[in-house]
């Protein structure tokens, strides 16, 4: 049997690999689970392995709290030492993330065959650090599993052909067999006080939205005169910006405004199943609202799923210094639950898809 290794970091990486790692559980496989500690707190790691039935990580390298390139190297550099000592012959990476792109770069340095789940979604702004990180991991890797064919399409501009499948994605997966699980275990509705379709639900952590004290203002200023309740699930490097601009009090002192802590998988899918509408610059959250059949107000300049825009699921609105209380109304209100939806990440069976083609390339 191979030696195959899967690398994750933060909470999309973890719901990411569930699916697939319960599959390879099924199958027989020995998978070895490293995380990197990029998400150190614990209701964004050691809760989502627990309640999305992940194997305990074998290697924790406990990462954090540091700037992108030296977290970077440090990953790059750990890695390097336990492939050096575990010889994998195959390596499984996720997404987009500063942990995707150090064990990219230490896989194919070591010459270990390497395969990539969520390959091809681009933005095209190299400002970006994900955009930087998804594109050295998709010319790194041996086998790219697509979850859209907008992906495809992007890989092929970049002369990527080979090894490329369109898998659909195992997101889908995640959220069909866990929302079964959160509408039986999730208290978060009743806990909060919150009805169903009377709520907005809140994310925001990208730097565009949370870096500048006259951004997070706006934001303030533009909740609290929104006519909804609004569910703001704070992450925390949005919570020390807050603070850090003795901002956070006139955040919890906003009538209408509903605080929590960053959520777990199960408490997270049930305010997304529940609510009027999203409001988020998490990319992950963008398609677990499609999934959901919910309206998403995209809170950054761009999207990764430019078909969820186009066939009107979607709407890219904008940082905070730009949106406005009257923009997001106005979106909400003119939004018609009749609009054409379609499994565009394809039918919930990604995962078994992506084992078939490990087994393919013989990477197990």
């Amino acid at each position: 049997m191979k030696n195959l290794v899967t690398i994750v970091g933060n909470r999309p990486q973890f719901i990411k690999m569930a699916p697939v790692s319960r599959v390879l559980k099924n199958r027989g496989y020995r998978e070895i689970i490293i995380h990197s500690g990029q998400h150190f707190d614990y209701t964004m790691s050691e809760l989502f392995f627990k309640e999305l039935e992940i194997t305990k990580p074998e290697y924790f390298l406990n990462i954090t709290h540091q700037s992108h390139g030296k977290m970077t190297a440090e990953i790059l550099s750990k890695l390097e030492d336990i492939f050096q000592k575990i010889k994998p012959q195959s390596v499984l990476i996720y997404g987009d993330t500063n942990t995707t792109l150090a064990a990219a770069l230490a896989a194919v340095k070591l010459k270990i065959r390497l395969a990539h789940v969520e390959s091809g979604p681009r933005i095209y702004d190299i400002d970006t650090p994900e955009e930087i990180n998804r594109i050295v991991a998709d010319h790194a890797s041996k086998i790219r599993f697509c979850p859209d064919i907008p992906s495809i399409q992007n890989l092929a501009k970049e002369n990527i052909t080979n090894g490329v499948y369109l898998t659909g994605d195992v997101m889908y997966d995640a959220y069909i067999y866990f929302t079964n699980i959160s509408e039986k275990k999730s208290t978060i509705l009743r806990d909060l006080g919150l009805e169903p379709e009377k709520f907005l639900f809140l994310t925001v952590h990208r730097p565009n939205n949370t870096d500048q004290k006259e951004v997070l203002e706006n934001m303030l200023f533009t909740i609290s005169k929104l006519k909804y309740k609004v569910v703001f699930a704070v992450h925390p490097r949005t919570e020390k910006s807050f603070k850090l601009y003795n901002l956070w009090d006139s955040l919890k002192a906003i009538s209408n405004l509903v605080i929590t802590p960053p959520l777990g998988y199960l408490d997270t899918l049930a305010l997304v199943n529940n609510c009027k509408c999203v409001l988020t610059d998490s990319g992950g959250l963008q398609k677990e609202a499609y999934f959901a059949r919910k309206k998403c107000l995209v809170l950054f300049y761009t999207t990764p799923w430019p078909q969820i825009k186009d066939c009107g699921w979607q709407k890219v609105i904008g940082c905070f210094d730009v949106v406005n209380s009257e923009v997001i109304s106005s979106e909400i209100k003119s939004f018609s639950k009749d609009t054409w939806h379609k499994e565009i990440f394809g039918n919930g069976n990604a995962a078994e898809i992506i084992v078939d083609l490990l087994e393919k390339h013989n990477f197990v």
